[in-house]
């Protein structure tokens, strides 16, 4: 027997968890093709090569110091000295070209599989996402998705191409300096093999005990990435409702909570890297104390101990250039670990798998058996109880009812979306769970009650209706005529010929370009290409005018001949001739039959029909005109607006369509050329990026301040142990042995007060800057969230500034940042002060010599700079590309019920990897020319040694320069040769971080044309002073791209304080735009706009704003509770009596206790886990508790069935008493009481009146309200 409350929780956990036995990946190279690895593999020997050149010096560098001393006790001539140094500088240049070929074959090797390696982990991270179960993404906002795609990807690129080189190297520059050293003197070397183990348990702590909070602080960072996603995708409602501020706090505080784990993480990084550069200067003490103590012995001599101990300084360095990488590592691995883990999710339902049953014919009568749904994210709610019901395959069958009785989750179910906890939903007598997946969502087509299109062009947009077989198979021609037709079927084709560029016009993000009518007639031609077997249909008509809902109802009709058809709706008149009309509540079947049979009944469907007649009070005459001709004329004036609403910039991009590029995918725009910047590297862009850093670090000047102190005194230790180092090796000449041993005491007791004073310093520079970082970090997203959230609404029109484009700065720019802050700049310091005080120490004690190998290092640093120049020119080209990849992403993620209802899922995959290798193309060229130059930086230390050694040498020869003065003057100037060469070992970071500054200052200067920072302005007047009046004096408008076409055509009207007047027409006619003028998301063309006497342009905007409140005719919730998205835009002293009052207003409290957490009941991202009814009751609420003098209702109750739209008529009929209300309707029966209607076409004033006055005059208005009624009839 079935335990059925253990079998609902198997349902649940599956869709929320996937299926158990998921193993993550063990690391990122399982990704990597079997080229990759052999190429990894030998560069990985090259770099194992590189690094046992470097400790080669320091058997040449022993030689040498043989051959010194032999000068100095009289045992070597002047002649032979001198030609040994000829025959070692030979050696040296030897060396030099070996470098270059080795660090050459490396860098090219790991910078080239990066890029194919991560290039499969986006691929493969997306793909596992996409096909996922819906459950998965009704937490998780598509912004999460774009930071795993941008910024962890970005991280693990970094960590297994540059970072993991430098450290294979180095690390094997530390293994051959043992190597040398145990060849040198066995004994000596193993009493130094302490500094290996001491090194590897700090390098080993420093990577691995900082992950768990590096992990956390990320997954913090993706939530609040969630957040920035839906604020900025909703920005209308954003601006309208002035929560741009609340909405940077509810991600501030994300940002808050992934600051402190990241500190900790950082800080133990900083802890172990201090710990790893002091050791080495302990190493040096332990080596010459113990090897003077051997060599008075006898047992090694000089030449063996300096090599020796050269080797451990060779090593010494090696360590330090790989401790700056320790916290991208760090990065790399929690990055690695959280995408590792995504990829490794197996969805309890795989779109793109070929299991399951395939039909022969899809005409079967649907059958749904005792079923129960519980959503996953509510499993304490049962949606559906116990439903039983039929669909006969051919026919229509209307589904209505209250909003959350169940009516959308049954479409859900049929599409696959959600599981049902019991029963069964059959396909003739088979359960669609055993059915292809691909094959069932094949044979559907979903219109739904929230139109979702593609930033891409119309054309396309309706060809995504289409199989991938039949468009495979048309020929553009054909293909053409398809969309053609289905384009007039939908009503749509008048209108799309209508554009300046017709089928080619591009929608906009999210269709923003186009009317909520438009965008709906484009899906519903989306669904009729199709032609499907199945059509559902949830609310496809919600958003059209009447005259326009008849020709598509009548479009709509034909097409559901000879298919299975659900209808979901609200509006009673499109579903009168439904073969069977099912009347559900609280999740069961309460009356079903015909329009007839239930109106015969006199129950529930009766009183509804009721509900929704409009009054012909007043009307002359009867209603004789046929529906034909009322169809005609309804087309005739509605096809004259031209709605579409192209960006202020006014720029034009050419896509590539489907016919002639024959390829089904999301055509991503490019951005324009005028707005695209050129990013070189100059001294001015790095000033300028310091600059940006400087003023957003102003807070922590002290900690930098003492953190900058720390970095010089431990950049300064290089020549102080320079001078050390000379002492020690002239010590060992000294005569006798306890005098010998006496002085090596002495300066080996130097090397542990160094040691521990560079400990303290390094842990003081990178504590301090990590602390720095974190709140640089933390500040700027902030501060780039405002600045975004701050712009006009046309911004946000822009191609470039697409939602996902603005999601990716926003994740990334911020810590590229600290390619020139943080650890980074710690060692950035450091490095300029070895430099700086090997220089002048050096000058001081050997001038000549100083000045020579002075000389060597801007030739070093030149050849780094050149390297960072190109790598900023190469970020630059791929920069587009990887936004365009993330906003293409983001758009997808977003609308995954569209792309899984529409099967797209494999052709947003092939577009995907189409711009992923459009940038692995790019990068190619750049990374040989980048990788030549770094090696050249590199290995030109080798030619630097061999001209010191050269020089230098002869200067002892000639008796000119003693052994001291040689010893400090190479060890202090040749070693800052090195450390320039290692400052463009951060070539990447840094240019990532001008890049980045250059993003950065370019939003932070940005000065909104309407802008809600701007206090120079007048305040509006208080809410008890303000009275409503709202006057329109002749405006027109167009936009900034197409000024020669009206949107608004000389448009006047006047609205008296209190008065309830009502905008109608058809679609596109511009009653939104005179609510989007209203609100100033735009600025009339010409004309005036005055509330309360003054002109609203004059007005401070935020203040302004505050007198208004507005529903839209697409409900916009935010992640979080129901109490938390009631109470936004209200003010900070709302009561929890005030939010029950507005709730019981809208219809939605009783509702909202009847859950079991009530008011705290999460809604999920967007709202998701509510209905669409009830999304707009709540934004209802919202908008009444602010307790405006106007309120603006575009389509405020399209979404609501009959009975909530009556009492929420009412309710809002109440609140027009006591303030001016400027409705949006299609259904006019909300609007009978109007004291004015005012009846719009082509952004002109066509009509005004009251309802009985405006059907007496028998004209546009009158037709509409027949239209209306004849489907009640």
């Amino acid at each position: 027997m079935i335990d059925h409350e253990l079998y609902r929780d198997e349902v649940l956990d599956r869709q929320v968890n996937g299926l158990s036995g998921a193993k993550p990946a063990k690391s990122v190279f399982e990704f990597a093709t079997r080229l990759d690895l052999v190429i990894i593999a030998i560069s990985c020997i090259s770099a194992a090569v590189a690094g046992g050149l470097n400790p080669l010096l320091t058997v040449l560098y022993g030689q040498l110091v043989g051959s010194f001393n032999g000068f100095k006790d009289g045992t070597t001539s002047a002649t032979t000295l001198k030609s040994d140094i000829s025959r070692f500088t030979l050696f040296f240049v030897y060396l030099a070209i070996g470098m270059f070929v080795s660090i050459y074959i490396t860098t090219v090797g790991f910078f080239y599989t990066g890029e194919r390696i991560t290039k499969t982990l986006r691929r493969t991270y997306l793909k596992t996402a996409i096909r996922q179960n819906i459950s998965f993404f009704d937490t998780l906002g598509a912004g999460e998705i774009t930071t795993r795609i941008t910024t962890d990807i970005s991280l693990i690129q970094e960590g297994i191409t540059g970072n993991l080189s430098v450290s294979l190297t180095a690390a094997a520059t530390f293994i051959s300096a043992l190597v040398i050293a145990f060849v040198m003197y066995w004994k000596l070397a193993f009493v130094l093999c302490s500094t290996v183990v001491a090194l590897t348990i700090f390098g080993s702590v420093g990577i691995l005990l900082p992950v768990r909070w590096t992990k956390e602080s990320l997954q913090y960072y993706s939530n609040g990435a969630s957040v920035a996603e839906e604020a900025i995708s909703s920005i209308r409602h954003i601006t309208a409702f002035g929560i741009q501020e609340k909405m940077v706090e509810r991600y501030d505080k994300f940002l808050q909570r992934a600051e402190r784990p990241s500190f900790k993480a950082n800080s133990i990084t900083a802890l172990m890297m201090s710990a790893s550069e002091a050791v080495p200067y302990f190493s040096y003490g332990l080596s010459f104390w113990e090897g003077s103590r051997m060599h008075v012995n006898g047992e090694i001599s000089v030449s063996g101990l300096t090599t020796s101990t050269l080797a451990i300084v060779i090593g010494a360095w090696a360590v330090e250039r790989v401790a700056p990488n320790a916290k991208a590592f760090v990065h790399s691995i929690a990055s690695a670990a959280a995408v590792l883990e995504s990829i490794a999710r197996k969805s309890p339902q795989d779109p793109l798998s070929e299991e399951g049953t395939r039909l022969e014919s899809s005409n079967y009568d649907i059958k749904i058996r005792n079923l129960d749904l519980v959503y996953p994210s509510r499993r304490e709610v049962t949606v559906l109880k116990n439903l039983s019901m039929d669909i006969p395959a051919c026919k229509t069958t209307a589904i209505i009812g209250a909003s959350g009785s169940g009516k959308s989750s049954i479409i859900g179910l049929l599409e696959r979306f959600y599981t049902p906890t019991k029963g069964d939903i059959l396909l003739g007598d088979h359960d669609i769970q055993n059915l292809s997946l691909h094959w069932l969502r094949s044979q559907m087509s979903l219109v739904g009650q929230e139109p979702t299109l593609f930033n891409t062009t119309i054309f396309e947009n309706i060809v995504y209706g289409l199989d991938d077989e039949t468009f495979t198979a048309c020929n553009p021609e054909k293909l053409r005529a398809l969309v053609e037709d289905a384009a007039t079927k939908a009503n749509a084709h008048n209108f799309v010929s209508s554009l300046p560029e017709g089928y080619q016009t591009l929608v906009g993000e999210k269709g923003a370009h186009l009317s909520g009518g438009q965008r709906q007639r484009i899906c519903i031609a989306r669904a009729i290409i199709k032609n499907p077997r199945v059509l559902l249909l949830d609310e496809a008509t919600s958003a059209l005018d009447t005259g326009t809902e008849r020709a598509v109802q009548k479009a709509l009709s034909l097409a559901a001949k000879g298919r299975t058809t659900i209808v979901i709706a609200h509006r009673l008149s499109t579903i009168r001739d439904a073969d069977n009309i099912i009347v559900m509540a609280a999740g069961r079947i309460i009356e079903q039959g015909t329009h007839d049979d239930l109106m015969a009944k006199h129950g529930q469907y009766e009183q509804l029909v009721e509900k929704q007649r409009i009054s012909d009070q007043g009307a002359e005459g009867t209603l004789t005109n046929e529906i034909n001709s009322v169809e005609s004329d309804s087309e005739s004036f509605s096809e004259k607006a031209i709605p579409f609403e192209e960006s202020e910039s006014g720029e034009k991009t050419e896509a590539v369509t489907l016919t002639e590029a024959k390829r089904a995918s999301i055509a991503y725009p490019s951005g324009s050329a005028q707005q695209k910047k050129k990013s070189s590297l100059s001294w001015n862009n790095l000033s300028s990026t310091v600059g940006l850093i400087q003023r957003l670090s102003r807070s922590e000047v002290f900690t930098i301040l003492t953190a900058t102190i720390a970095a010089t005194l431990a950049g300064l230790g290089v020549p102080a142990q320079s001078v050390i180092f000379a002492s020690m090796i002239s010590s060992l000449s000294l005569a006798p042995a306890s005098y010998l041993r006496d002085r090596v005491d002495f300066w080996a007791l130097m090397y542990l007060v160094m040691g521990l004073g560079m400990f303290a310093a390094y842990l003081g520079q990178g504590v301090g800057f990590a602390y720095a970082a974190e709140k640089l970090t933390h500040r700027t997203r902030r501060l780039v969230l405002s600045h975004i959230l701050r712009q006009e609404v046309a911004f946000f029109d822009t191609k470039e500034n697409s939602i996902g484009t603005l999601t990716s700065l926003l994740s990334s720019a911020p810590s590229d940042l600290n390619g020139l802050s943080g650890s980074v700049l710690g060692a950035l310091l450091t490095f300029l002060a070895t430099i700086i005080g090997g220089i002048v120490l050096s000058v001081v004690i050997g001038w000549k010599l100083a000045l020579v190998c002075t000389a060597t290092i801007p030739l070093v640093a030149g050849f780094g700079w050149i390297r960072l120049s190109m790598l900023t020119l190469m970020r630059d080209t791929m920069k587009k590309t990887h936004q365009d990849s993330a906003a293409y992403a983001s758009e997808a993620i977003s609308a995954i019920r569209t792309v899984a209802s529409l099967n797209m899922e494999a052709r947003v995959l092939k577009h995907y990897n189409e711009i992923l290798s459009r940038q692995s193309s790019q990068a190619v060229r750049s990374i040989l020319q980048a990788s030549a130059l770094y090696a050249a930086s590199q290995s030109v230390v080798f030619l630097c040694a061999a001209l010191a050694f050269w020089y230098g040498g002869n200067l002892i020869a000639n008796n000119e320069y003693s052994m001291f003065q040689f010893f400090i003057c190479f060890a202090s100037l040749i070693s800052g040769a090195q450390i320039a060469g290692a400052i463009f070992s951060h070539a990447p970071g840094m240019s990532r971080a001008i890049d980045a500054a250059q993003d950065l200052n370019s939003i932070f200067d940005r000065q909104p044309s309407i802008d809600s920072w701007d206090t120079m302005r007048r305040k509006a007047p208080e809410k008890n002073a303000f009275r409503g009046a709202v006057e329109f004096r002749n405006v027109n408008f167009s936009y900034a791209s197409r000024k020669d076409r009206l949107v608004i055509n000389d448009f006047s009207m006047k609205i008296l304080p209190g008065q309830f007047i009502a905008l109608v027409g058809p679609s596109g006619c511009g009653k939104s735009t005179l609510i989007g003028l209203l609100e100033r998301f735009f600025d009339p063309t010409s004309g005036q706009i005055l509330v309360n006497g003054e002109d609203i342009s004059k007005l401070e905007v935020g203040s302004y704003r505050s007198l208004l409140s507005l529903v839209g005719q697409e409900p916009t919730l935010y992640s979080g509770t129901i109490r938390d998205n009631l109470i936004l835009g209200s003010p900070d002293d709302v009561s929890e009596e005030d939010i029950v009052e507005a709730c019981k207003a809208a219809n939605i409290y009783d509702v909202i206790i009847s859950l079991p957490q009530g008011f705290d009941t999460e809604t999920g991202s967007r709202g998701i886990m509510l209905s669409g009814g009830q999304r707009q009751r709540i934004a209802i609420a919202r908008a009444l508790l602010r307790n405006t003098k106007i309120l603006l209702l575009d389509e405020a109750t399209a979404a609501l069935d009959s009975a909530s739209e009556a009492v929420v008529q009412e309710a809002l009929n109440k609140a027009a008493k006591k303030r001016t209300t400027i409705a949006v309707a299609h259904r006019l029966r909300t609007i009978e009481k109007a004291d004015l209607i005012f009846v719009l076409d082509a952004g002109r004033l066509v009509e005004v009146g009251k309802h009985s006055e405006l059907m007496r005059k028998g004209g546009v208005y009158k037709e509409l309200v027949k239209m209306q009624n004849m489907g009640l009839q």
